[in-house]
């Protein structure tokens, strides 16, 4: 456990080295680390609203999203955070960018925002979704996936200019995504669910409830590692391979909210085996924020 000299709620973690990195939360709370966490520093953000995403693309630009729609930018590694437009007051809860150019926003009411100039304008992408999304990662410049409420899973081919609905046929909220590649993708929500994907989206695996917690976060860059954390302390590590159930994804024309897919057994199947050990249960506050 290493002081990070404030007592807010933190809610989302960057690092773009082993050195440099960044940690947002409550109250407009902005903390950088150059010693890859060992003493963190708070930075002066312009808002006091609660900030649920963050993102650097370098050791100098990032941006950091939030309530009421806030958007920060910085282009000196946050010594000075500024307020861009957004054009929405939902609640913005992840952020991606490409490149320096390119990103991509989530968040309440199924917002989906996309930059092409470096977060300094943003525009609303149109779709039919209402659901809330809660996050959004990239494998590459166009293929990325978003998740949210109700078990919804988006897919973008373009950088995010449009989006596919991949209905996992899950119906809990999914909180939280990684990318290992085009193909490898882990997601984590609520009741303890995991599901896993090793092509792309076309099909999903799902594994039995081991625990009742949600699960907030996820680490995977493929093979063995793979790390999914949520309420009470729940820490979840892959061990082994077991069978699983598979969900094949449904066979109509691309259209968000689709008919969900019906479960279908497969004996051969293989899915990651997450340990929960002896880790106690706690019931902390709800960690997303109602609607607006």
């Amino acid at each position: 456990m290493r002081p990070s000299g404030t007592n807010v709620r933190l809610d989302a973690i960057t690092f773009v080295n082993e050195n440099n990195g960044w940690a947002v939360g409550e109250k407009g709370t902005i903390l950088h680390t150059t010693n890859g966490g060992i003493v963190w520093t708070q930075q002066d953000a312009d808002t006091q609203q609660e900030l649920l995403g963050v993102c650097f693309v370098s050791e100098k630009l990032g941006w950091a999203v939030g309530a009421r729609g806030n958007i920060l930018k910085t282009e000196d590694g946050g010594n000075a955070w500024r307020l861009v437009p957004s054009g929405t007051k939902a609640w913005l809860e992840d952020v991606r960018f490409l490149d320096e150019k390119h990103g991509v926003a989530v968040g309440s009411g199924g917002t989906i925002l996309r930059t092409e100039d470096g977060g300094e304008t943003w525009k609303d992408v149109a779709h039919n979704l209402r659901e809330w999304l809660y996050a959004v990662a990239f494998a590459d410049k166009l293929r990325g996936f978003a998740v949210g409420e109700k078990g919804i899973i988006l897919h973008t081919e373009d950088g995010g200019l449009t989006w596919k609905d991949q209905e996992s046929s899950v119906k809990t909220n999914l909180f939280a995504i990684s990318v290992a590649s085009r193909d490898d993708i882990l997601i984590a929500g609520d009741q303890g669910r995991v599901l896993a994907s090793r092509d792309g989206g076309l099909t999903w695996e799902t594994q039995p409830t081991i625990t009742s917690s949600p699960l907030f976060a996820v680490a995977y860059r493929g093979g063995a590692n793979a790390w999914v954390a949520g309420r009470g302390g729940a820490i979840l590590r892959r061990s082994e391979s077991l069978a699983t159930v598979k969900i094949s994804a449904p066979k109509l024309p691309p259209a968000l909210r689709g008919g969900p897919p019906k479960l279908k057994q497969e004996e051969n199947s293989q899915q990651l085996n997450l340990d929960d050990g002896d880790i106690p249960k706690a019931v902390p506050p709800v960690r997303k924020p109602q609607k607006p």
